[in-house]
């Protein structure tokens, strides 16, 4: 499960409410302001969930619920010697002190937590997304089978190598084409929250609410398929 600190955007006040209203944004009341922001954080949670590129920081897993962490089998690994784990994402450094944890299974139900021993009982391959567990136990125990559930681990993703600069939760760093496509999905929420209804006759110039909706949809779908190789088709 991955979560992300609140109010984290990639996209502008601004830039939502002129991709859905074509007007001044300054002009905007600030109900209209406060909820183009609030579209604006569910679009990048959807960004986010949907391509696995996040321009910020992003937990997999609550530091204090271990249950919410992903958990592996060595079943599941793409090696047994030692157990190679791909992850979904490219993790940041893992970092105890930001709550990164990596743990392996030492009995039926009791876990070792293996966090300081990089190198020793762990390795991993930032880039390849690569992590290598050293460490495995062995049991003769039918219902304790040592290579089910043998590790898990909470994690973050995120930029490698960049500093993330951020304002109000806008985040300043993010591809222009992200952060346009950000913009559309949370003006296409807004056409469809209130009066709906009232749509203009198109015009050829996309004045009406349906056909600003299909070409923000196409926007957001587009740059979608361009970070994750897969057509939203």
């Amino acid at each position: 499960m991955s979560t992300a600190p609140d109010d984290v955007r990639y996209a502008s006040v601004e830039a939502v409410l002129t991709a859905a209203t074509d007007s001044d944004p300054s002009m905007a009341a600030q109900w209209e302001r406060d909820r183009a922001k609030r579209r604006a954080v569910a679009a990048t949670e959807t960004w986010v969930r949907e391509t696995g590129k996040a321009f910020h920081a992003v937990r997999v897993g609550d530091p204090n619920e271990p249950r919410t962490w992903p958990v592996f089998d060595v079943q599941d690994a793409v090696s047994w010697s030692p157990a190679t784990i791909i992850l979904d994402e490219q993790p940041l450094p893992i970092d105890a002190v930001e709550g990164d944890a990596i743990e392996v299974r030492d009995g039926r139900d009791s876990w070792d937590d293996i966090t300081a021993e990089e190198g020793d009982s762990w390795t991993l391959d930032y880039r390849r997304k690569r992590l290598r567990i050293h460490r495995r136990r062995f049991s003769r125990k039918p219902w304790d089978d040592p290579n089910t559930r043998f590790c898990r681990l909470t994690y973050r993703y995120g930029p490698l190598d960049e500093t993330v600069t951020m304002t109000d939760g806008l985040v300043e760093s993010v591809p222009e084409d992200v952060a346009e496509a950000v913009a559309a999905k949370a003006a296409m929420r807004l056409t469809l929250d209130d009066n709906s209804e009232r749509g203009l006759p198109d015009d050829g110039q996309l004045t009406s609410r349906g056909s600003k909706r299909a070409a923000l949809k196409e926007e957001w779908e587009d740059t979608v398929a361009n970070y994750t190789g897969f057509s939203t088709l």
